[in-house]
């Protein structure tokens, strides 16, 4: 029997759980256990001093500790932690480190923004459903940050971190959360991360490149798009139009946020940020010159778990 992995991802939204083990099939993943828990520990991601506080380091230990718990119904010969941009920004990351060890007896890895981006990568390769495409871009928005991955011949050519995740943006522009997104402070946000894209000199051509996106922004967001059709998200087509996404936008960024709560499969700990979210998404295809993107639900912890299946060695911290 193939060695069984546990991943336990800590994003800035939620904290991701993946038990797998390696595939029949060369370098694919049969996945036995995927779970999400929507838990923001990334408040205050923006302040010049970003820290976790209290709140954030319990519930993300609480959150922990119960995937750890649903990891073990499969016997994982290893499990391992890994932490994003929340914690890698925070003053106090090691605070969180180390209450997660002593209320679980787990080890956290804190991952560099070139280290998240790689694993991301690594992820995206593990898709059937991309169809061993070798060549592509691939994108994922967290709550702290933006990756950014281009693929050339299945080698990574170029991978870079941005601080353009929806919390970081939604706290640093918008004063009042519970009320509608006014045009002007879409017009800010749009134009800070045109700002970042353009200077960042990721290479986006030529236009016909495949654009992947990863994330729990482009997961909820086309979970809402698929509601609309009566359908479900699993036998969905991946594929996303820029004009339907932006649609989705003017249909989010008018209503105040109590209303928001109410739209089909719009989580209610991602009511606040998603119209951030999706006018980043928006940017982002406006700058890479694109029309459309397609959405794989291969992200991090995959790439975490086909390095370690690959190796068939212990994770080394």
């Amino acid at each position: 029997m193939p060695d069984t992995i546990a991943v336990i991802d800590v994003g800035s939204n939620s904290i991701k759980l993946l038990v797998a083990r390696a595939g029949a099939k060369s370098n694919s993943i049969e996945t036995l256990c995927s779970e999400a828990i929507e838990t923001r520990i990334s408040g205050g991601i923006s302040s010049k001093l970003p820290s976790l506080n209290e709140d954030a380091i319990t519930a993300g230990t609480t959150t922990i500790a119960k995937l750890q718990n649903m990891a073990q119904n499969y016997q994982p010969d290893c499990t391992v932690v890994v932490a994003t941009s929340a914690v890698r920004d925070a003053i106090n990351g090691d605070d969180f480190v180390q209450n997660i060890a002593e209320g679980t007896g787990l080890q956290v890895r804190i991952l560099s923004g070139a280290e998240e981006a790689n694993y991301i990568g690594q992820g995206i390769s593990c898709d059937p459903a991309i169809g061993g495409m070798t060549s592509f871009i691939q994108s994922d928005i967290g709550g702290g940050s933006l990756e950014l991955i281009r693929f050339e011949a299945g080698q990574i050519q170029q991978a870079i971190s941005l601080q353009l995740g929806a919390v970081r943006l939604t706290e640093r522009f918008v004063e009042d959360a519970d009320a509608p997104l006014t045009l002007k402070i879409e017009a800010s946000i749009r134009r800070y991360v045109t700002e970042q894209l353009m200077s960042s000199d990721f290479d986006f051509s030529p236009a016909e490149l495949p654009l992947i996106g990863t994330g729990g922004a482009y997961t909820v967001s086309r979970a809402m798009l698929v509601a609309e059709t009566d359908s479900d998200i699993e036998h969905s087509l991946p594929h996303l139009e820029r004009s339907t996404l932006s649609q989705l936008k003017n249909k989010l960024a008018p209503l105040p946020l109590r209303e928001r709560y109410s739209i089909p499969h719009l989580p209610a700990a991602r009511a606040d940020i998603m119209p951030t979210a999706l006018i980043t998404i928006d940017a982002l295809l406006e700058v890479a010159n694109r029309s459309n993107l397609t959405h794989s639900f291969y992200n991090l912890r995959y790439g975490v778990a086909a390095n370690l299946l690959k190796q068939q060695t212990k994770w080394r911290l």
